[in-house]
Parts: structure tokens; C-alpha cells; sequence
């Protein structure tokens, strides 16, 4: 029998242990998988929402990990799937409970568990055209609910603001003048020498009866939807020089986004007590959604036009998505202003208002699709925040010496409320519009408005907006008497720079020269 080999009892018992393992193991799967949960509805909880690497590194390349816990509230487990949203390009890894990579697929947290994730943020310091904040997300899907973690690295030198504040409806916040250490509200003025570049993320705020003064030189970047916002009773002195113009801009630096419009949201500048002007001189704002906002507290509706002034003096303000300048029920003084390539509005003027615009040149030839609005604006009207439309006074007001011109058929537009009589002259003003300018109240010497003609540019497609020497603009203005702010053109040259016997010098901001 033994040659037979094993006995069929014996046989039974060789088979008993090895299919006894695997009817446990099957058992065990089953019981596991049910240890799980499918439902939809499953959200994690996260230690952090933000993930913040804040430490400046000047000279050499950065490698700074920082963690952060993903927890699963429920009392079944779940599996996630966990991925680095930018993949390999981008500048962050992460390490999900000890494995590193840039995605990981059924990462298991059993109920009430959590699991560590770790992030390594490299940035390459030698290439100055990076960006200044670096972003990406960490994705987490858990049964088809997906979550985010933010990652934000700071990059090369400079000094960052990011928000620690959030009121509901506004955007999150960092007071940058106007509170102490302790977090009391106090009165104070804040420079910001021309060390380093300034990066916001977020709003910066300048509180009430506080200063953010800004000295010659200096590059202020704001991140996407970020922006400088001057509160009511704050105030904003930011006034570079010829040589040392004060720029706002974007934070991304690489050559693609250098003309790129709507990269950030705007400086926005509320009402303020007379006297207290906001000041931009020597500035330059480009590729935002709006410029410059100056307006009355929006929550406030019948609020007065504000008292102080917005003063623009060698501004240029370009490539903004939406508006260069946005005003309601404010007062603006402007010499050599230049608004160009907005995709609404170059200018919009509504509400009340007390303006002075001298030696202005709206150029608006927006090329990033089709725009249906005029250049400039100027209504009495607006709709306040509660839908209520509101008529306003326009006040002992003047336009003289300037230029509204683009690519539209009708690039100026006045539309008033008759409720009340508005109070303005436009005066050596060449304009391109199909809108009646007949009125001798508005435009009391018909002789001096020169209706669709040419301004002579020197490239509207490079953006070049100085005059040619033939062109239409030349010797057609007078220096305004006392006023000493448009001696020279926005470029810095010396008006009747062509010693033009008459005494006349150019419309527009730019002084045609030999």
C-alpha cells in the first residue's frame, strides 16, 4: 500500500490546514472590504488648508519640509486617492506616510485615523525670471469627493504679505499699517524703501488714519486676485520719480506673462477727509483687472462724494482686463495720465465727482477679443449695492488737452441723468466718437474739439503712443496757467520742446520732440 502512496485519510489531513488558511482569508477579505466605506459624502479633515513656506532663501537653491495630517472622521475606513496636482514639473514632493512620490492611489486611513503627509518645497534661486510665489495643490479624492490642500512657497527675495484676516464678503487680508504687534488698532505711516520687491497675497490694507507711504524705485508684485487696498481714511503717498518710477504688476515674472492682462484684481482706495489726497505719481499699473478703484464705502450708499482726492501725475495704467480707472463719487486731479488696452473700460467716470484732467492720452486698441464699450465714461449715475440706482452731482470740472482715441468706431461716451445738471468742459480735446458734442455748456468752443482724426501714434500695434512729427495732436494745446505739473510730458521731456514760436505745445501726454 505504501507504494500506493499517501492514505486518503492522511491526504484529508494535508488538505484540512491549507484550505482552512484560505476560507480564513477569504472570510477576512470580505469582512475587511466591509470595513470600508463607499458613500459618496466622505470628507476628510485636514490640520491645514494652506500649506505656507515663508523662509526666504537668497543664494542657493531651498529644500524645506513641512507636514500636515489628513484625518478620517468616520467610523469605517476609507482609501483615498492622493496626487501632487502639478505633477513632476511642479517645485513641490510629497511623502504619504513614508512613500514619496507625486501620486498615490487607495491610501487607507481606518476610522478616527489620520495619515502624515509630508512636503518638500526646491525652488531654483538663479533664475530671476521665476515666479516670486509658487502654487500648487495636493488633491485628495475620497469615493469620488474631492479635496485640496493649498501649497504656497515664497521665492526670491523680497518682502511677503500674506493674509491672516477674513471678513465675510471681502476678500481675505493682511493689515500692513494701521494695527501694532498686539493686534490694537493705531494711527501710523509705514515706508516701503526701495530694498526689495513687495509681494502681496491677498489684500494689503491700509487701515484708517494710517499712511502707507511708498518711496521712488520700488516693484510692488501682487498675486492672482490680490490687490492693495486703502480703507476709508487710509491713505496711499506713492510717488516715484523719472528715474525711479514705482511699479505694481504681477508676481509672475517669466516672459509670457509680461503683457498679460488680469493677473491681479487692483488698488482699491476709499473715501477719505479733504486734505488727505492719495497720491500716485511717477507710477506705473499694468495687467490687472482694474487699475485704480477709488470709490465711496460701498456700504454706505448715500455717502457724499469723498472729500479727498485721488492725484495721478506721470501715471501710466495699461492691459487691464476690465478698467484702467474705475471712479464713484470721487475726486480726481490728473497731469500726463496715459490709460491704454482695457477690456472695458480705459476710463469709466459714474456717480458724482470733481475731475481735472490735464494732458491725458486714452489709447484703448485691446486686442484680446471683441470689446463693446467705449474708452471713457462719464455718467452721473450709478447702482448701488442695494440695486437702488443713484443720481450724483458732477462738479466745476474740466478735461483740456488731451486725447481719447482706439480701435472702436465711438470711444466716448457721456450719459447723464436729468435729474441733474452736470458741471464739466471739455476743452483741445480730440476725441474719436459718432456721440453729439454740440453742447456749448460741455464743449464751449466748438472750434477746439477735433472730432475722428488721426492722433498720429507712433505704433498702436507695439503700444507706442508718442506723437510722430506730422501728426494731427502737434501744437494744438495750451500750458494750463499756474499749473506746473505738465512743464515737462510724461516722458520728461520739456513742452514746446520744439521752440514752436506760438507758444503752443502738443495734446496728449507726449511732447513731440526733435
Amino acid at each position: 500500500m505504501s507504494s500506493l502512496g499517501p492514505s486518503l485519510h492522511a491526504l484529508n489531513r494535508r488538505l484540512t490546514l491549507p484550505l482552512l488558511l484560505l476560507t480564513t482569508l477569504l472570510l477576512y477579505s470580505c469582512r475587511r472590504d466591509n470595513l470600508f466605506t463607499d458613500s459618496p459624502g466622505v470628507r476628510l479633515n485636514f490640520s491645514k488648508d494652506t500649506v505656507l513656506f515663508d523662509t526666504i532663501f537668497t543664494t542657493v537653491p531651498f529644500s524645506v519640509t513641512k507636514r500636515f495630517v489628513a484625518r478620517n472622521p468616520e467610523n469605517r475606513a476609507v482609501r483615498v486617492n492622493i496626487a501632487l496636482e502639478g505633477g513632476s514639473p511642479s517645485p513641490f514632493r510629497i511623502n504619504v506616510d513614508g512613500a514619496s512620490g507625486v501620486a498615490f492611489e487607495n491610501v487607507e486611513i481606518g476610522p478616527g485615523d489620520s495619515v502624515y503627509v509630508f512636503v518638500e518645497a526646491s525652488l531654483d534661486q538663479a533664475n530671476q525670471n521665476s515666479p516670486l510665489i509658487h502654487e500648487d495643490r495636493i488633491l485628495f479624492n475620497t469615493n469620488g469627493t474631492e479635496q485640496s490642500v493649498l501649497l504656497v512657497a515664497w521665492g526670491q527675495d523680497a518682502h511677503f504679505f500674506f493674509p491672516n484676516r477674513a471678513i465675510q464678503g471681502f476678500p481675505p487680508f493682511q493689515i500692513i499699517a494701521g494695527v501694532n504687534d498686539q493686534g490694537q488698532s493705531i494711527c501710523e505711516t509705514v515706508t516701503w524703501p526701495n530694498d526689495k520687491p513687495y509681494v502681496i497675497y491677498g489684500y494689503a490694507v491700509v487701515d484708517s488714519c494710517s499712511t502707507l507711504r511708498i518711496d521712488p524705485g520700488v516693484r510692488v508684485h501682487v498675486h492672482g486676485g490680490g490687490g492693495l487696498w486703502i480703507y476709508r481714511w487710509g491713505r496711499i503717498l506713492a510717488e516715484g520719480t523719472l528715474e525711479q518710477p514705482i511699479t505694481f504688476q504681477s508676481d509672475r515674472l517669466e516672459p509670457f506673462y509680461a503683457e498679460l492682462p488680469g493677473q491681479w484684481d487692483r488698488i482699491w482706495i476709499n473715501d477719505g477727509p479733504a486734505g488727505a489726497d492719495n497720491v500716485l505719481q511717477n507710477v506705473v499699473v499694468k495687467n490687472a483687472l482694474i487699475g485704480v478703484q477709488c470709490e465711496t464705502w460701498p456700504l454706505q450708499p448715500q455717502a457724499p462724494t469723498s472729500a479727498a482726492k485721488v492725484v495721478l501725475n506721470n501715471v501710466r495704467i495699461r492691459n487691464c482686463s476690465a478698467a484702467g480707472i474705475l471712479s464713484r463719487n470721487y475726486r480726481i486731479d490728473s497731469n500726463n495720465l496715459l490709460v491704454g488696452d482695457c477690456g472695458q473700460y480705459a476710463v469709466a467716470l459714474t456717480g458724482g465727482g470733481e475731475y481735472f484732467f490735464n494732458h491725458t492720452t486714452v489709447a484703448n486698441y485691446w486686442s484680446y477679443g471683441i470689446r463693446q464699450t467705449p474708452a471713457f465714461i462719464m455718467t452721473n449715475t450709478y447702482q448701488d449695492i442695494t440695486g437702488a440706482i443713484q443720481v450724483r452731482d458732477i462738479l466745476a470740472s474740466q478735461f483740456v488737452n488731451g486725447i481719447i482715441h482706439g480701435s472702436n468706431t465711438n470711444e466716448f461716451q457721456l450719459e447723464f441723468a436729468n435729474e441733474l445738471t452736470p458741471q464739466f468742459t471739455f476743452d483741445r480735446f480730440m476725441l474719436r466718437t459718432d456721440q453729439n458734442t454740440s453742447n456749448d455748456s460741455w464743449f464751449p468752443f466748438q472750434e477746439r474739439i477735433y472730432r475722428n482724426q488721426n492722433p498720429g501714434f507712433v505704433s498702436t500695434s507695439d503700444r507706442d503712443f508718442r506723437l510722430t512729427e506730422g501728426s494731427f495732436a502737434r501744437n494744438k494745446a495750451i500750458p494750463v496757467p499756474g499749473n506746473s505739473e505738465a512743464i515737462r510730458d510724461l516722458k520728461g521731456d520739456f513742452r514746446n520742446c520744439d521752440n514752436d514760436p506760438s507758444g503752443f505745445v502738443d495734446l496728449g501726454c507726449f511732447e513731440w520732440c526733435p
